[in-house]
């Protein structure tokens, strides 16, 4: 299976964890950001900054290209979600509801974009090593797990059927319609040929 690399380009979006339970071993003095109140306890409220956020052009065009190198677009929406968390942004009860919506922001720029994104990954697809790659790499699951389920983890939470309701009010599609896109979609079908010719060349036997 061919292994998706996250680009440089989503750095910014890639928080520092710490290690699972770290938080039970600190001074009662020393707190992290989500150990106290939330600063946003609305879905309403949440959404609207999500899709605000994801419309900044370094955002969109991060968001986009990783959609285009064919991240899922489930596992970008709980990268911006765990992100969110780590910051104090909400719960872990908000959270795991945000994670439909966030979906069907990010799908519905992909078709802005003109991008065929891929929902999520299928469950054969998981290996040994990917699961405890995963788990390194977003090891704030450890944190939340609790109020994910029983035995389970947000990094775990599907969503199968993402629904514009999800939003709400707010007027995604509409939206997008004003944004421009063209230098980003020009960008992403240049990206897309070098991608394509130097597979070309590489199979070329000299």
């Amino acid at each position: 299976m061919e292994n998706t690399k996250i680009t440089n380009e989503a750095l910014p979006h890639i928080f520092e964890a710490p290690i699972p339970g770290e938080s039970l071993t600190n001074s009662t003095e020393q707190k992290y950001p989500w150990d106290g109140p939330p600063e946003i306890t609305s879905q309403r409220q949440a959404t609207e900054k999500i899709f605000l956020d994801l419309l900044k052009p370094d955002n969109i065009k991060t968001v986009s290209t990783l959609m285009a190198d064919g991240l899922p677009v489930a596992d970008i929406a709980q990268m911006l979600l765990m992100a969110g968390f780590s910051k104090g942004k909400f719960n872990p009860d908000l959270m795991l509801n945000l994670l439909e919506p966030t979906m069907y922001m990010l799908l519905s720029i992909a078709e802005k974009v003109g991008i065929e994104p891929k929902l999520s990954r299928d469950e054969d697809e998981f290996s040994d090593n990917e699961e405890e790659e995963s788990e390194e790499n977003l090891k704030l699951a450890e944190e939340i797990k609790h109020s994910i389920g029983s035995g389970g983890k947000f990094t775990n939470a599907k969503v199968s059927n993402v629904s514009p309701t999800s939003v709400g009010n707010l007027n995604v599609k509409e939206q997008l319609e004003s944004l421009d896109t063209k230098k980003l979609q020009e960008s992403l079908l240049q990206r897309k040929q070098q991608t394509q010719t130097g597979s070309l060349l590489e199979k070329v036997e000299v």
